[in-house]
């Protein structure tokens, strides 16, 4: 059985995110967590004294109670033909403290949310939450594209920069990937030096027993590599691998912000390197 994270603040985004992840993980066998981080600072002293014979947690909790549990009871009515099981999630702590709590008390195998606009370019295409997410959350993670609508992943595109190797967990994690949904597997090694051959020897060794297609890509920043390759390709899913370096430093060096939104257009799938 799956298990799968699902964070909601029950925004549009966070609905279908959601929504999405019940159509990709359809036919699977899982358990849905669905958590919601309540702010301090949505505190009120209304919420507090409205009823004064419950507990003061139950006070603050018991609006966002009632809201999880009616978008549970809709999910188990809409995919009730599915092997689904939901469970409701409330905490008021630190937001990504909460959600990798959540990850290592119920073992999560992905967690899923919805990419939220703020008020820079980089928070418009991933919004503060999603950054924070993947920069300090260690577990795979799909982002959801605001108003995508659900396509299956037939094509997946993973990119690897140049200090990117195929350690065995990164490895891993891809090939259950393709194993679980069976998508046809894109790889672009983007390279800054002619003499790669240690590290294309390393990805081919890796990829052999794979469906995949794999190209190498020299002196290119990698979001005009990506942006080129959707242009000439179909692809369902764009892949991106963080590591130690953070992962806007990463995503945004050199890369335009026409390039970023054109990659941002596909739900992403956030893997993670030792």
């Amino acid at each position: 059985m799956k298990k799968i994270l699902l964070l909601t603040d029950f925004s549009k985004n966070a609905t279908n995110a959601i929504s999405y992840a019940m159509q990709f993980f359809k036919t699977k066998k899982c358990t849905f967590y669905l958590l919601h981080v309540h702010k301090a600072r949505s505190y009120v002293t209304d919420d507090l004294l409205a009823s004064p014979k419950n507990s003061i947690h139950d006070s603050i909790v018991e609006k966002q109670k009632i809201k999880l549990d009616a978008l549970i009871k809709t999910l188990r009515r809409d995919y009730k033909a599915e092997d689904f099981y939901f469970e409701p999630i409330i905490d008021y702590d630190v937001f990504t403290d909460a959600i990798n709590q959540a990850i290592t008390k119920f073992n999560i195998d992905y967690l899923v949310m919805g990419s939220n606009g703020a008020s820079n370019i980089k928070e418009v295409i991933f919004g503060s939450n999603t950054i924070n997410v993947i920069e300090k959350v260690n577990c795979k993670t799909l982002v959801i594209p605001s108003s995508y609508n659900f396509l299956p992943v037939n094509e997946l595109l993973v990119s690897l920069q140049p200090e990117d190797s195929l350690d065995t967990s990164l490895f891993e994690d891809i090939l259950n990937f393709v194993e679980d949904f069976s998508p046809h597997l894109h790889v672009l090694r983007i390279s800054l030096e002619t003499d790669n051959s240690t590290l294309v020897k390393n990805d081919k060794e890796k990829l052999v027993l794979l469906d995949s297609q794999y190209h190498i890509i020299e002196g290119v920043p990698i979001d005009y590599a990506v942006s080129s390759y959707l242009q000439t390709n179909r692809i369902d899913m764009t892949s991106f691998i963080t590591k130690e370096k953070s992962f806007l430093e990463r995503l945004f060096s050199a890369s335009p912000s026409k390039e970023l939104k054109s990659r941002m257009k596909l739900p992403l799938l956030v893997l993670h390197s030792n």
